[in-house]
């Protein structure tokens, strides 16, 4: 798996904040970064009276940057002023998704965590704005997350880039002796529609399945430990299934691969993965991503702008 050694934290000024700080710290013991940047952007000019009513204390616009740095480097604090990660917290005034997208050109990380929310004041829009042009892998941390990394869950195609999701999980949970469960969905082919097929069909079917998971398991060498679990939907989203899973397991992190093909139709076309992001699945949820492959769109994008 890639290493995760440069961080970097949005954050809203949200009761998200604490949750989302907490599980960072959280993560830190089991990843191992270097650094960590938190970001929070003041959305305009506009919102400082709503900042002065936030903060009584502040009687001048001008101290209004001060009390929010004070406010969140508190929050940071709680959870870091015993760490040996380099912290770093930046305060930048304009549009969130812009400013975003340019520290994130600045300091140049390997993992983007942001929060999830669907309790909170928020609507997760900016999240989702930005989701296919950071070439980092994301980390998507909903209200509901568990401080721990027993068990994940990899949605496979029996693709390359499923392969890397699996190993990825395989890394995350091996330090505390954790599992990983690889769960492929799938339907029947539509010439059975409406009318489900019979035994023989399904035992083809099961067949097939099979011998795709002893392929799949051959050519990337995973091991034996991983468990497979073929999913069928009958109607309604994949993510139904996925989500399932999750309870049934009582799984805690889900680990996918955003697709990358050649050209910037592939990148801006929303993929399976991508819409994963969406879903109230209730635990985080870690897009890896090649990041060389993301990178030149990134910049070309920024050219534009």
């Amino acid at each position: 798996m890639e290493r995760y050694e440069d961080w970097f934290v949005c954050l809203d000024l949200t009761s998200m904040d604490d949750i989302l700080t907490g599980y960072t710290h959280f993560l830190t013991t089991e990843m191992k970064p270097k650094s960590i940047t938190f970001l929070h952007v003041i959305k305009s000019h506009e919102a400082a009276d709503d900042m002065i009513e936030m903060f009584p204390e502040v009687k001048d616009r001008e101290d209004v940057e001060k009390a929010l740095r004070n406010n969140l480097q508190e929050k940071i604090d709680r959870y870091f002023s015993d760490s040996k990660v380099e912290i770093d917290l930046l305060l930048r005034t304009g549009r969130p998704t812009e400013e975003i997208v340019k520290v994130l050109d600045q300091i140049n990380p390997d993992l983007t965590v942001m929060g999830k929310k669907s309790g909170y004041a928020g609507s997760g829009v900016i999240p989702r704005r930005i989701m296919k042009y950071v070439p980092t892998s994301i980390l998507f941390v909903p209200e509901t997350s568990r401080y721990q990394l027993k068990k994940a869950i990899v949605p496979v195609d029996f693709s390359d880039q499923s392969a890397t999701a699996v190993k990825a999980a395989l890394e995350l949970t091996a330090e505390k002796g954790g599992s990983v469960t690889a769960q492929h969905v799938y339907n029947y082919p539509a010439r059975f529609f409406p009318n489900l097929p019979d035994e023989e069909d399904e035992k083809k079917m099961d067949n097939y399945l099979e011998e795709k998971k002893h392929d799949f398991v051959k050519k990337h060498s995973l091991p034996d430990d991983v468990e497979f679990v073929f999913s069928l939907n009958v109607d309604g989203p994949k993510m139904d299934q996925i989500y399932d899973q999750i309870v049934h397991d009582q799984a805690d992190l889900i680990v996918a691969v955003s697709k990358s093909g050649k050209g910037i139709t592939s990148i801006l076309r929303e993929d399976f993965t991508d819409k994963m992001a969406y879903y109230r699945f209730g635990i985080p949820i870690l897009l890896v991503k090649d990041k060389e492959k993301h990178q030149g769109f990134f910049k070309s994008l920024l050219k534009k702008n």
